[in-house]
């Protein structure tokens, strides 16, 4: 059972490294690519995308 755990943990701590590692690269791509208030708005949809990939999209399990 510890061992699960600790797998467990594990992922968490991948799935989380992902998320911010992914949010970073697209939205500094954003920034360069677009202008200002285009980046600004992408945030939303960059988020989510960040968020599928590394929570929902079992990649990483």
């Amino acid at each position: 059972m510890i061992i699960a755990g600790a797998r467990r943990l594990t992922i968490q701590n991948m799935e989380r490294k992902i998320f911010w590692l992914s949010f970073t690269v697209l939205g500094l791509a954003a920034d360069f690519i677009l202008p200002l208030w285009w980046a600004l708005g992408a945030s939303i949809p960059i988020v989510y995308i960040s968020w599928w990939i590394a929570y929902r999209s079992g990649w990483f399990e």
